[in-house]
C-alpha cells in the first residue's frame, strides 16, 4: 500500500485535465464578463449618439410639430442598430427658454415637452429637465441669456445583459442627454399636427 501511495503521488497522468477543470470556471466567467462589458460599452455609445442626433436634427427646423418629432425618433432609433430601441428605450425632448435676465427668481422654463412611445416597465423615469411651464434643471450649472432657447433630448435605455449571472454587470438604466440651440430661431412652441403612420415603412405623412 505504501508503494502504491508513493506511485500515486508521483503520477503525472491527467494533470493537464485537472488544471483545465480548475481553471474552467474562471475562464468562463472572464469570457462572459468580456462579452457583456463590450456590449454595454457599445450600447452606451449608441445611446449617446442617439441623444446628440435627436437634439441636433430637431434644432435644424424653423418650426416643429409632433409629426416631425415622430419621424425624428424613428430615424434616430436606426442609430441604435443592431440593438433594438422599441420597448428598451424612450426619448424625452424638451424646449427650454429663458425670458428676461437669468436670476434665481427668474430661471429658464420648459416651453414644451414630447415623450416617445413604445417603452414599458417600472424602469421608466420622468424627465430630469423638468415639466412644462416649470423651472428647467439644466446640467452642469448651464445658464441661459435673455431670449435663449435650447432643445434638450434625454434618452433612457434599459440595459439587460444576455447572461444575467455574468458576475460583471447586471440590469441597469442608461441615461444620456444632448443639447443644441435652434439654428433658425426659437422653437418655443410645438404644434400638434395630424399625421398618418405607415407601419410597413415607418414613414410619417
Amino acid at each position: 500500500m505504501k508503494k502504491r501511495f508513493i506511485q500515486f503521488t508521483r503520477a503525472q497522468e491527467g494533470i493537464a485535465y485537472l488544471e483545465f477543470a480548475l481553471c474552467m470556471p474562471f475562464l468562463i466567467a472572464l469570457l462572459m464578463g468580456s462579452i457583456e462589458m463590450t456590449r454595454y460599452i457599445l450600447i452606451v455609445q449608441k445611446v449617446e449618439k442617439v441623444a446628440i442626433t435627436i437634439s441636433d436634427v430637431t434644432s435644424q427646423g424653423s418650426t416643429i410639430s409632433t409629426s416631425d418629432l415622430n419621424s425624428i425618433i424613428y430615424a434616430a432609433s436606426q442609430v441604435m442598430l443592431p440593438y433594438t430601441f422599441g420597448a428598451n428605450g424612450y426619448v424625452i425632448i424638451s424646449s427650454v427658454t429663458q425670458t428676461g435676465t437669468y436670476s434665481t427668481s427668474n430661471p429658464p422654463k420648459v416651453s414644451w415637452q414630447y415623450t416617445s412611445s413604445g417603452a414599458n416597465g417600472s424602469w421608466i423615469q420622468p424627465s430630469q429637465i423638468g415639466t412644462v411651464g416649470n423651472t428647467a434643471t439644466l446640467p452642469n450649472g448651464m445658464t441661459l441669456f435673455d431670449k435663449d432657447n435650447i432643445i434638450v433630448s434625454e434618452v433612457f435605455y434599459h440595459f439587460t445583459p444576455i447572461i444575467p449571472t455574468n458576475g460583471v454587470i447586471g440590469t441597469t438604466s442608461i441615461y444620456k442627454i444632448g443639447i443644441y440651440k435652434p439654428r433658425l430661431g426659437a422653437l418655443s412652441t410645438l404644434s400638434a399636427l395630424p399625421y398618418f403612420w405607415l407601419p410597413f415603412t415607418g414613414a410619417v405623412l
